[in-house]
């Protein structure tokens, strides 16, 4: 059974990616229809073989969508997510869901009033670096993490926003727009209660928005994790970098195949545990000096599959009834509280308790 899918929003990532996921076979949609106020997208989407309507209430009134995805500028999702909620449609919304926790929490509170599904189209929890960074850390790799640096450093950028993204009043900015998918990915990681949030956004080329942000997390129970987002950056320091009690690694690039890794031997730390007490220093000493294993990729063999369209796998799953959500509402409401933060953090140099 191929699910019906209706597109607020026809412009280059609904087009592209969401169009193309859909017409996969392993995915089980089906694109129908398409509203969008520019005439040209809407002939875009004729080409494609969909029905273009040129007001909301038309694409509303035609119905039979089983989903429909929001893919809008960030300062409509709101407002087309609840409209079409209202209508009697599940809904998913392009990141970041919204511009703030209020518009954000009318869309959950018009989800729960009319009983429709509503999700976020969080892709990157199925990006290969960080399943393989998150794998790595509940197999215990470098015993027990103590902080968890992710970052995007765009070597080959000019630190320009553009379009839409470069406007305030859209909802513009690295922090809501790059800086979403990686605090998505860490709090998906780290399932546990935040203590404090710090902050540093900066304008550094933009006349309106945000270009770069740093974002520090601790966790009730003292592990941290960094967040760090820009444009341009001439040295691009690595994509993940995870320090543990009992070793560190890392990944230097989006994508890379490997991640490197040192560690304390297991026979070595074994052996030395079984000591006395008071030869600990000795023991630790030593334990830096030679007991320490480097290996560039850690057993992947249980690593998760899957990729971006894995999303609308789980999607299908829930519509038939056969799955649970997994880009749960209320995960996406703490992304956002977490993005507030850093903004008041930055904004009035404070750290935020949480």
């Amino acid at each position: 059974m191929a699910f019906k899918v209706g597109f607020i929003g026809f412009g280059g990532m609904i087009s592209g990616y969401h169009l193309g996921t859909i017409c996969r076979d392993d995915v089980p949609f089906e694109a129908v229809a398409a509203f969008d106020i520019d005439p040209n997208r809407r002939a875009a989407a004729v080409e494609k073989g969909l029905i273009a309507y040129d007001t909301l209430e038309d694409f509303l009134s035609a119905g039979g969508y089983d989903l429909v995805v929001v893919g809008t500028a960030n300062n409509y999702h709101c407002e087309m997510a609840c409209r079409a909620m209202e209508a009697g449609f599940n809904v998913m919304v392009e990141k970041p869901a919204a511009r703030n926790t209020v518009e954000l929490e009318k869309m959950i509170e018009t989800s729960e009033k009319t009983g429709k599904l509503f999700t976020v189209h969080q892709n990157r929890r199925w990006d290969p670096d960080f399943l393989k960074i998150r794998q790595a850390i509940e197999d215990g790799v470098i015993g027990k993490p103590y902080m968890i640096e992710s970052r995007i450093h765009s070597p080959n950028g000019n630190g320009d926003m553009y379009g839409w993204r470069a406007m305030n009043d859209h909802g513009g900015g690295m922090l809501l727009d790059w800086g979403v998918h990686m605090l998505d990915q860490v709090l998906y990681m780290i399932d546990e209660p935040i203590k404090t949030v710090s902050a540093n956004v900066f304008s550094l080329w933009s006349e309106e928005v945000d270009d770069y942000a740093k974002v520090i997390i601790t966790f009730r129970s003292g592990l941290a994790a960094q967040v760090e987002v820009v444009t341009y950056s001439p040295i691009a320091e690595a994509r993940w970098n995870v320090y543990g009690d009992r070793g560190a690694m890392t990944m230097q690039e989006m994508g890379a195949p490997a991640i490197h890794v040192r560690r304390i031997k297991e026979d070595r730390f074994a052996k030395h545990q079984a000591d006395a007490f008071e030869d600990y220093k000795v023991v630790m000493r030593e334990h830096r000096r030679h007991f320490i294993d480097e290996f560039e990729e850690f057993d992947t063999d249980k690593t998760p599959g899957g990729g971006w369209h894995s999303l609308y796998q789980n999607l299908g799953g829930v519509l038939a009834g056969t799955e649970e959500l997994i880009v749960k509402p209320a995960q996406v409401l703490r992304c956002m509280k977490v993005i507030e933060a850093a903004f008041k953090s930055s904004r009035e140099g404070v750290t935020v308790q949480f």
